[in-house]
């Protein structure tokens, strides 16, 4: 700066981040082109030959130590690490979200590391004249007994020729706005250690890179709100973290909470409450008894309203954010909210400046308090009035509904892959937020577009085997079609359709069988008896019947859909593939497995010719035939296919891809048959590793394999283990599924079957019993697993009674050929033998042996379980009675649509 005209009372200065000082004046301004007029200086004593503060008054901290500090003893040695660097001068910036406790962390920082220091000095940063009071408030220290009054502009002159002169200082800029206001202070400074403390994390690389302040850990912010309310109730504890949780671990929204538990007298429940219903009230005043004035929304709104006069754009985009889960929010969709994408990525930089969003590549982070405050109406705010924030809530169902993978819309059979597998990632990342708007979103506001959202949410929840929460979906996207669209719109009717789906999955056939009833009559009215969705309908009613049992229910009405697709799409059109494969499972199911095998067949032969060897629908119905062969007990057949169909989809798919896991399943099933046991438990072993990889622990399949694996161990002579894993996948099956699916009761007989096996006899009966009666009340009286588990529970009581009501039973419902038919006369011949009477025994058994050659061949498995207890009985040895029957293994046979 050239020399100013002498006896002047003018500096000019440019520049941006220019200093105007006038020695002679005593002024000192900052800023760009700042340009400063003044009175004659007053005259100072040099600034090099004045001591420091001594002993205690050697700081000026605007408090003492906060008695609640709580935690933060490793952000406390990390900013000491930060500051100790040997060389001076040191510049270290402490940013983060209002309220999150950096004033408090630096405080407790100088005052525990005070005597480290010559000077601890503290000034308030936000403004210009801020930083430039701190500054000459130093000199007053050090200068008590001025004669003459200087300007403050003098005094901070003064100040920092001080600091140059004075090593070992630290400098406290706190809650800083703009570094251009300190860049010009600090740049002189330069003998000692300067700390900034600022919510804006942007703007600060030229002075040091920032170290970031983050929430208290779970356990710290309970610590502290107990602390504050001055309770230290254990029984509270639980509460307590789920307050802490809702208030998302923020010191200042925490202290808040604690004064007002305290004074108030309420429990930390009530308080939950509380701000739950009455948010703006409860984020918006301050209480007697803490330990700062400001509030939530108070320190919010101020951050706010700079960022709305910057960018109003920033301020749209932080309501809509409120909106979604605040953890990993994809960056992408918020891009959907502006046609600019330039001006959504300044606004974000914005919104991250100032903490109030945090970016992590390729996703977001919003502190769920901000979210609160930024969606909760406030009157005296102009910034979240009623109609700005219903905007924004419409604005975040949009972005969902055009984010939603793959568009959606089609149909499918619930098993099936609904969803294409390459949306699955995406679908796993949008899920928490489309499950966070839908929690905050009013069910008797939900429109035509959150109804598309909630329908096809609750088709992927049923993909990967979340079935109450998909029940849960598909209930309030079909309230609100029917409020929206009426009860007969072909959208209403499709949520109806999707919602017996869902139930049918849940294995609760006294609701969805009902429901397909009055969708086909409804469709059928609606669209006409032949359209394709009337079609699919009925499909799916034959479906539920079969699963039900009712065989004289569902096989004709697969073959009037059969004949029906036949006559409106034509013999090889996809769906009509679909329809023979279904009749051909309906009839393996019936027993009638000749007729089953010779509709496999040729539903395998026109899909290859239709559509290609390779066409995903074909391995299905390859799949398919191989189940049927191994029904029949032809392994010869099934084997080879199955080992074909597998490297097919291996080729085609992939090695994890569901279709692939089921078919290796199946293969391994079929091992189990024959005499590749070993195999059969590596191959079970490694589907399982993969289904808890690609579908994840939880999902319906993964049990199903878990539990497949333990009938392999049973047959393997490693009981205990088997009993285990039946244990652990009956609690996961009873947590995931209910007591009441057709799995869990499955698998409750299997480990009833264990129990026996391994002589605990008395609790086995037990829970056979529980299994008989839960599955007439679910399945009814003629369900085949009804009928299973009746055959258990009559071989464990070795009731000759018992068994000939199970046999009769399972001949009128099944047929005399069933499998499950054969194993009930052999069971009714030990019977017999076990009450003292071996020629009807012998008589039974031979029977059995007999039905069991003709139908399933000599080789099956089960024609060879049962002469072997023939052979025993004819040789009056004593027969053990089988552990049970109808393991786990029940092959997962992809239907389709």
């Amino acid at each position: 700066m050239p020399p100013a005209p002498s006896g002047s009372g003018h500096w000019e200065a440019s520049g941006e981040s220019a200093v105007a000082v006038n020695a002679n004046a005593g002024i000192i301004s900052t800023g760009p082109g700042a340009t400063i007029y003044t009175t004659p200086a007053v005259q100072l004593p040099p600034a090099q030959g004045v001591a420091g503060p001594r002993g205690q008054s050697n700081h000026n901290l605007p408090r003492p130590p906060s008695a609640l500090f709580v935690g933060r003893d490793d952000d406390v040695t990390r900013l000491g690490t930060a500051l100790a660097a040997e060389s001076e001068p040191v510049t270290r910036i402490l940013v983060g979200l209002g309220g999150v406790g950096k004033t408090s962390l630096t405080l407790q920082y100088a005052h525990r590391y005070r005597d480290a220091y010559t000077t601890v000095w503290w000034i308030t940063a936000d403004n210009p004249d801020a930083i430039t009071a701190g500054l000459a408030a130093l000199t007053s220290r050090l200068l008590p007994h001025l004669a003459t009054p200087a300007t403050t502009n003098a005094l901070a002159e003064w100040a920092i020729t001080w600091f140059q002169t004075h090593p070992g200082w630290l400098v406290v800029f706190d809650n800083a706005d703009d570094p251009s206001h300190l860049a010009p202070v600090i740049s002189q400074l330069d003998t000692g250690r300067h700390l900034i403390t600022s919510r804006r994390t942007a703007g600060w690389h030229h002075l040091a890179a920032p170290l970031r302040l983050d929430v208290l850990s779970p356990n710290d912010a309970a610590e502290l709100l107990m602390r504050t309310a001055g309770r230290h109730n254990v029984s509270e504890r639980l509460v307590v973290g789920e307050l802490a949780a809702e208030l998302g671990h923020l010191p200042l929204a925490l202290e808040q909470a604690g004064a007002y538990v305290h004074n108030h007298a309420i429990s930390f429940a009530a308080y939950l409450e509380r701000v739950r219903r009455y948010p703006a009230r409860m984020f918006a005043t301050a209480y007697a008894g803490s330990t700062d004035r400001r509030t939530v929304a108070r320190v919010w709104r101020v951050t706010l309203s700079t960022i709305a006069d910057r960018d109003p754009l920033a301020v749209e985009i932080l309501r809509t954010l409120a909106w979604f889960a605040p953890d990993r929010l994809p960056q992408e969709l918020i891009t959907r909210i502006d046609d600019d994408i330039l001006a959504v990525d300044d606004a974000l930089a914005l919104l991250a400046g100032y903490s109030m969003i945090t970016l992590t590549p390729p996703n977001l982070r919003v502190h769920r308090l901000v979210q609160a405050v930024a969606r909760t109406a406030d009157p005296a705010d102009p910034l979240r009035t009623e109609e700005a924030i219903l905007v924004a809530r419409d604005r975040a169902a949009r972005i969902l509904l055009d984010s939603l993978p793959g568009g959606g819309g089609a149909e499918e059979e619930p098993g099936g892959a609904s969803i294409a597998v390459p949306q699955w990632e995406e679908w796993r990342a949008l899920r928490p937020h489309i499950e966070a708007f839908m929690e905050l979103m009013p069910h008797d506001e939900d429109n035509a577009d959150i109804a598309v959202v909630l329908h096809e949410t609750s088709r992927f929840l049923l993909d990967q085997g979340y079935v109450s929460q998909a029940a849960r979906y598909s209930e309030r996207a079909l309230a609100a079609r029917e409020r929206v669209l009426g009860s007969e719109n072909p959208d209403t009717l499709s949520a109806r359709n999707q919602l017996g789906n869902i139930y049918r999955a849940a294995g609760d056939l006294g609701r969805a069988i009902p429901l397909y009833e009055r969708t086909v009559s409804d469709r059928e009215r609606v669209l006409g008896a032949d359209h394709p969705d009337t079609l699919s309908t009925r499909n799916y009613l034959a479906n539920a019947y079969r699963d039900s049992g009712r065989v004289d229910r569902s096989i004709p009405l697969y073959e009037r859909t059969l004949a029906d697709r036949e006559r409106v799409l034509g013999p090889d059109h996809p769906e009509t593939l679909i329809s023979r494969n279904n009749l051909a499972s309906g009839y393996r199911d019936a027993g009638d497995l000749p007729r089953s095998i010779s509709f496999f067949e040729a539903t395998r032969d026109r899909a290859e010719q239709a559509l290609g060897q390779d066409h995903p629908r074909t391995l299905l119905f390859r799949n398919n035939l191989a189940t049927a062969y191994e029904a029949a007990g032809d392994l010869t057949r099934a084997l080879p296919l199955y080992e074909r169909t597998l490297n097919d989809r291996e080729n085609l798919l992939g090695t994890t891809h569901p279709d692939t896991l089921t078919t290796r399943n199946n293969l391994a099933g079929a091992l189990q048959d024959s005499n590749g046991l070993h195999r059969a438990i590596e191959l079970y072993q490694l589907t399982l590793a993969d289904s808890e990889r690609v579908l994840g622990p939880e999902h319906p399949r993964t049990l199903l394999v878990r539990s497949n694996l333990a009938d392999a161990l049973w047959q393997s002579g490693n009981r205990e283990g088997a009993k285990s894993l039946w244990e652990s996948v009956l609690a996961d099956s009873q947590r995931l599924l209910g007591d009441d699916h057709p799995d869990t009761l499955l698998v409750r007989s299997n480990l009833a079957g264990a129990l026996f096996g391994t002589g605990d006899d008395e609790r086995a009966t037990e829970l056979w019993e529980s299994v008989v009666a839960d599955s007439q009340r679910v399945l009814g009286d003629d369900h085949p697993d009804t009928l299973l588990a009746r055959c258990n529970l009559a071989r464990a009581r070795r009731s000759v009674e018992l068994s000939e009501q199970a046999l009769a039973d399972c001949v009128r419902v099944l047929g005399n050929g069933h499998p499950r038919t054969l194993s009930a006369r052999r069971d009714l011949a030990l019977a017999h033998d076990a009450a003292g009477d071996p020629m009807r025994a012998v008589a039974q058994c031979e029977a059995a042996y007999r039905a069991s050659v003709q139908t399933l061949g000599a080789g099956h498995a089960r024609s060879a379980a049962i002469k072997s207890s023939l052979a025993g009985l004819l040789r009056g040895l004593i027969v053990r009675v089988p552990p049970f029957d109808g393991s786990a293994s029940r092959r997962v046979l992809l239907n389709g649509v």
